[in-house]
Formats: structure tokens, sequence, C-alpha cells
């Protein structure tokens, strides 16, 4: 019986799947899953699923001394295909390493124990056995803290050894009797300080020695990795191949699996070639359908990227591209300097020369390391941000920049308007009454503090635009994320409608400029709609939302609380490249302003700190914008991922 797909469509690199039954000869599910685990098609359903099964311990041992090895130098690699040697290596592999754990802690605490007894110097066990049987006494060691020793009350079968040696005071007590003192602490001493040391030296020996063996085993590291993979495949097969049934007394095996809708013919050819039978059964209601992400090139790193927070539902679309394509834009934005992005740039190509052969995930990582650093790069450029160096504005460098021209735009604007904020300028700068044209008044915005000519409006210019670029760019993600649903939440439209009004009123309704008012000419009484535009918006939500969710409908104005948290959450980017930009300018002025020597050592430190720190509020709040902010209204998440039985690769895995 053949039964229709959970859905017959492809949604962009998303491939729907189907449920098969497959049933064949139980002399040949050996050769069947052998085969199936080749063409790397099924995700094989396990009818008892329970939690997460143990490894089996061959593979974790194996796991084990690879971690092992990978500590060690690297070596040419020896060529082994007897994988039957392996498991005589990787015990002992794992015993080495263990003895060397356990010799490494015992020198170490030999060490301690050397610092506590020396303060006694070398004597003989024996001749303190003698006296002891010969004297009838009792000989005592002692330690107290420093200051103890000039005490005047001390009892006089009480020797002063040492005094503050290791922030201790050491004593030696010869009496009749076992006898306690306050403030002193007895201690056993089984070994002198020469023979602790002479076992410290037979340590270390003893170390070199386990060193030297251990990492002979270096050249085996590619082999391991072989075997374990080789160990993975099988361990998979059997665990495949025991999800299958025996009806007919064992005559049969009867096994289901999903199979993705573009791969129907693979199925045909691999049943046809194994003698089996297969057929098309209905999806059980409630059962969850893995997620097949079928995507290639750059889409594939935009996979690893949502593969860090969850697996897309069946029935979301790939939001592969959109994450890559909008992480790349934040960590730029975040990390905005041109200067680093060269630097990680020349990192990424030397890692490329260092590793040649990088493939799989690996590969992927270095390319996303490329495209970010081109970002970042394109992005300080237009920003006109070179290691925080302040550029003066009639730098040729910084008028190529996007910023600076939209600075002049800015300034243009509020020149020929005579508005409040040309106003406000000309009374804090007198003399901005007299420009004649743009060019002077931007010209003549200068003042001079700490002897030092400084351009206020300009930089003010400058922070404004950046700040509201930053929430341009989060009112656009937030819209583009609301449209890819919008045939499954009618309501999205009415908040587009919102969005775009609130973005035309709110200037409007603070009486600041904005750039949709001097870059692309929208007059600012056009924001007086922008009010209509947000009312209008919420009510069409509403009724769009009753119509499709009945009475959940009512509580769709609430969105708007959501909406506008999530948008205002996009000024982290200029918060965190703001922050960037100080420190890079704080490290300059520091690095210029000492000796050369020293300066220059505080310039890398400096910004190798920041860079790091860059990259981390880059990758952090980069993803966190789309997986929280933009997820909120194009992601249902909560899916399986499609897992076939397939032969894993060390190229692709």
């Amino acid at each position: 019986m053949r039964t229709k797909s959970s859905s017959s469509r492809r949604t962009a690199m998303r491939v729907d799947l189907e449920k098969f039954l497959i049933v064949g000869l139980e002399e040949q599910r050996a050769y069947f899953f052998e085969e199936a685990q080749k063409a790397g098609l099924i995700h094989f359903i396990n009818p008892h699923p329970s939690g997460t099964q143990e490894l089996p311990s061959s593979i974790q041992e194996t796991l084990a001394a690879i971690k092992i090895l990978r500590g060690l130098p690297l070596m040419e690699q020896e060529e082994v295909e007897e994988y039957e040697l392996a498991d005589n290596w990787v015990n002992e592999i794992i015993q080495l390493n263990q003895e060397l754990i356990k010799l490494t802690e015992e020198e170490r605490l030999t060490h301690l124990e050397i610092i506590r007894v020396e303060a006694f110097g070398d004597f003989s066990h024996e001749d303190i056995a003698f006296i002891e049987r010969e004297g009838k006494r009792t000989i005592q060691f002692f330690a107290a803290k420093t200051g103890t020793a000039e005490r005047e009350d001390l009892p006089q079968e009480l020797i002063v050894i040492n005094s503050n040696h290791h922030g201790l005071d050491y004593f030696i007590s010869i009496s009749k009797e076992s006898l306690q003192y306050d403030g002193l602490s007895e201690m056993q001493i089984p070994h002198t300080a020469s023979q602790l040391k002479k076992r410290l030296v037979f340590l270390k020996k003893e170390i070199r020695n386990v060193e030297h063996r251990l990492k002979d085993y270096a050249k085996y590291n590619s082999f391991l990795h072989r075997v374990l993979l080789f160990r993975f495949n099988s361990y998979h097969l059997q665990a495949a191949a025991s999800y299958s049934s025996e009806p007919l007394e064992g005559f049969l095996f009867a096994v289901t699996g999903w199979i993705p809708v573009d791969k129907r013919a693979d199925l045909r050819l691999l049943a046809e070639t194994t003698d089996v039978h297969i057929e098309q059964v209905a999806i059980e209601p409630g059962e969850i359908v893995p997620t097949y992400l079928e995507n290639t090139g750059y889409e594939k790193i935009g996979e690893d990227l949502v593969d860090i927070y969850d697996t897309p539902s069946s029935t979301d679309k790939d939001p592969s591209w959109w994450v890559l394509t909008s992480f790349t834009v934040f960590f730029a934005m975040i990390v905005g300097d041109a200067g680093y992005g060269l630097i990680f740039l020349l990192m990424a190509l030397f890692i490329r020369y260092k590793y040649a052969n990088l493939k799989g995930l690996g590969h992927r990582i270095w390319k996303l390391a490329l495209i970010l650093s081109v970002a970042c790069m394109a992005w300080g450029a237009l920003t006109a941000s070179y290691f925080g160096i302040h550029l003066d504005i009639h730098s040729p460098i910084r008028k190529i920049s996007l910023i600076h021209r939209l600075v002049e735009k800015k300034g243009e604007y509020h020149f020929y308007h005579k508005d409040d904020v040309y106003e406000e300028f000309v009374q804090e700068i007198p003399k901005l009454k007299e420009s004649k044209t743009p060019t002077e008044f931007f010209d003549n915005a200068t003042v001079i503090k700490k002897g030092k000519v400084e351009h206020p409006m300009y930089f003010r210019f400058y922070d404004n635009i950046l700040f509201e670029m930053a929430l341009m760019v989060g009112v656009i993600h937030i819209i583009l994320s609301l449209l890819r649903y919008l045939d499954r939440n009618w309501s999205a439209i009415g908040w587009v409608i919102f969005m775009l009004g609130a973005y035309l009123y709110i200037p409007h309704y603070l009486n600041a400029t904005s750039i949709i008012h001097f870059a692309f000419g929208v007059p600012k009484s056009v924001g007086e709609g922008g009010a209509y535009l947000v009312g209008g918006g919420i009510l069409v939500a509403f009724i769009l939302g009753l119509c499709q969710h009945r009475w959940k409908g009512f509580l769709e104005p609430m969105t708007v609380i959501q909406i506008f948290a999530d948008a205002m959450s996009y000024l982290r980017i200029y918060a965190l490249g703001l922050a960037g930009a100080m420190v890079s300018s704080t490290i300059n002025e520091f690095a210029s302003a000492t000796f050369f020597a020293i300066g220059a050592v505080l310039f890398i430190l400096g910004h190798a700190t920041n860079i790091v720190l860059s990259i981390m509020g880059g990758v952090i709040h980069g993803l966190r914008l789309n997986f929280l902010e933009w997820y909120h209204y194009s992601f249902e998440g909560g899916g399986k991922k499609f897992n076939p039985l397939r032969l894993i690769s060390k190229d692709k895995d």
C-alpha cells in the first residue's frame, strides 16, 4: 500500500522523507545491511528506542588512546593495515599513560615531601632507633608557625633545628616519653631528604623512559583513526541490523526506515541488488519524522551553524543560508575593524598553507573563517576603522568610506533645513553661523581641547548613524523572518506593517533625523502616517490571528511586546562594536605615549586581547540574534536529525 508522504514538496534545501517497510529473506539480512550502509540512504527505525546507549569498550578505549596521542609531538605516520594489532597497541598506550600519570603524581608528591622534611637534613633511621633503644629516650619531630622558635616558654627538651624555613619553624624533641606541645604539630618522617632525592632522580628517569615509549606510538595516530572509523561503522551496522524483526519463525526479516523522496530510485536499485521487497507505509500520528537538510557549498556551512542550537523540525524551512548570511553581517559589525579582518584573513591563509589537505568539517570551518575575515575587512572599510587608528576627517581613506558619505549627507540635511540640530551646534560653536556651504559647516565645526583640534559634530553624527544602522539591520532581519512563514502565520503581515510604521513614527515622535530622511529623501512629515501604520498593523495582525487561530487570536496583540524587545536586542551590535573601538583607541593612546619597545609590546598584547574579546562577542551574539530573536518567527525546531546507516569517512565527517 502506498500513502502520501508527510509533504510532497521540497522546501529550500530540506528534503521530505518517506517511510518504507523492507522485507527480505533472513539469509540475506547481513548482505542487505552491508549494502545499505555502503549506499547511505536509509535511516532505520529502532522499534524499541531507549536512552543513550553506551559505546562498546573497544570504541571507548580507541578514543582514549587517540586522545592520548593527540597530546604528543607529531611524527611521520607509519602505514599499517592489520587492524588486529590495534587492541594490543591501544591497551599499551592506555597503560603507559596511566603509568605516566602515576609517576608524575608521585614526582609531584615527592617534591612536596622533600620541602617538608629537608629542614631536618640527613640522618639514619637506624641511628634514631638505636638511640631510643639504648638511651631509653623518645625522639620526635615537630613543626610550628614562624616565630614559635623565639618563644621563651619552650620546654628544655625541644631543640630548634631550623627557623622560618618555608614559613615554618622546625624542632626535635628528646624525652623519656612521647609528648605533645601546644602550637606544635608532630611530623612523621618515613624517608629522609636524601632518600627522597634519590627517589626523585629515579622517578624522573622512569618518566623519561615511559614518555619515550609512549612517543613511539605517535606514528600510529592515523592508523588508530582508521581503526576507530572501522569500529564505529561495525557498531552502527550491528545496531541497525538489531532493529529488524523476524516474522514467520525466522525465515524473513523486516525493518522500517526513512528515505529522502529524491532517493527513491536509489532505494529501488538497492532493493533489486539485495533481493528485498520495499513498500511505502503510512506515517503514524504523532510520529517524529527526521529532518534531512541536503546542503552543499556555503549552505552546508550554514547548516553547521544551525546544528549548534537545534535541529529544524520536519516541517521547517531550511534556515542554513539565512543563518550564515546574518551571522556574517552581525559578526562583521560587532568586530567592526578592517585591520582585525586582515589579521583573520592572514591567519586563515596560514592555516590553509599549514593544513593543505583539510576536508569535511575542518574545511568548512576554514571557509567560514575566510568569509568572516573578508566581511570584517569590508565593514571596517565602510566605517573607516583600522586598528582603532584615529583618522582625520579629511583623510582620503576616511573619505572613501560609506559612513563618511552618510555623515556628510546628514550634515547637509541639517545645514539646509536649519533645524533644531543645526541651532544646537550653532549655540555650541557660534562660528558655524557664518558657514555658507555644507563644506564650510563641517570645516568650522571644530573645538580645541587640551591643545588638540576635535570635530564633535562629525563624530556625534558618526555614532548616531552606527546606532541607527544596528537598529535598521535588526528591523530588516525580523521582517524577513516574519515573511518567511507568512503562509503559516497570517498575522505576520500585520506585524510587518507595524514595524515599518514604527520605524517611520518613532523618529517623528522623538523629533530625530533618521537615515531614511537624509539618505533616501523621505520627508519627515511621512512620520505622522507611521502612527496609522502602527495602529493598522496591530489591527490587521489581530483580525488575521482571529481568522487563522480562532480564540487564540485574542492573544495576538501581546506580540507587540515581543517584537519591540527583539528589535531593541539588536542594539547590542552597536554596543559591542563601540566597546571594541574604544578599547582599540585606548590601546593606541597608551602605546604611543610610552617608549617604543614597551609601546610595541602594549600594542601587540592589547590588540591581541581585544581581538579575542571581539571574536567571542561576534560569535556569541552573532549567533544569539539568529537563534533567539530571528527564530521566534520562522523556526519551530525540536527536530530529529536524519541519520542514515552509512560508512563514516574521515574526509567527510
